[in-house]
């Protein structure tokens, strides 16, 4: 990313393998996870998903308000990407 330095090799790409969890390690000004000064920060917040309580939800019920939340990230991506000019012609990639 602009904003953070992300370890991806080495001891902890091994041990996120072995776990079979993703481990993160990142940073940026002092080498802590404070976000570097010579990059534009952008928060935004979209309206609630509203999932219901499905207490024995069936695959395509995941699938379904997963699906619906992925669109609803990629919806504000779009919307704000042009407030940050490294952002501006960047694609998000959901997987």
């Amino acid at each position: 990313t602009t904003v953070l330095s992300v370890m991806k090799h080495g001891l902890l790409s091994s041990l996120s393998r072995k776990l079979g969890a993703s481990l993160t390690y990142m940073w940026g000004k002092w080498y802590l996870p404070i976000p570097r000064n010579d990059c534009k920060l952008l928060y935004v917040s979209g309206k609630p998903v509203g999932i219901p309580h499905i207490p024995e939800p069936t695959q395509a019920d995941i699938d379904k308000y997963h699906a619906l939340y992925c669109d609803q990230v990629q919806r504000l991506f779009e919307k704000y990407k042009e407030k940050v000019p490294e952002y501006k012609h960047k694609k998000l990639h959901i997987m």
